[in-house]
């Protein structure tokens, strides 16, 4: 991605942000053209971009719950709501009631 040009030869180039270079707003920041080899400086603007989604569960409808899975502990009654993103984890399940939970599917499943 190009996002600065050169005041001097008008070549784009990137702008480097190792160890958090060329973020900050309220400094001028110095930087070398990689075409004519001169120095100059740039300013940055950052700016944000929002998106919107209806979330009926927070006007009174219920949560659309589905399943989610969490590793690397395990919580059989773990959910998430598609339309808000709550979580609800429910209770964690010890290492012994998980092998039991997996072993009892793998028996159904025979």
């Amino acid at each position: 991605m190009e996002n600065v040009q050169c005041p001097y030869c008008e070549n784009w180039q990137e702008v480097c942000h190792d160890d958090g270079f060329g973020y900050s707003e309220d400094k001028a920041h110095e930087d070398q053209c990689l075409n004519c080899e001169k120095y100059f400086v740039f300013h940055t603007s950052i700016s944000f971009s929002y998106s919107s989604r209806k979330a009926d569960c927070l006007n009174g409808s219920d949560h659309d719950w589905k399943k989610m899975i969490i590793y690397p502990e395990y919580w059989p009654d773990a959910r998430r709501c598609s339309d808000c993103e709550k979580e609800e984890k429910g209770k964690i399940v010890t290492q012994w009631e998980q092998d039991a939970y997996f072993a009892e599917i793998k028996y159904k499943n025979k």
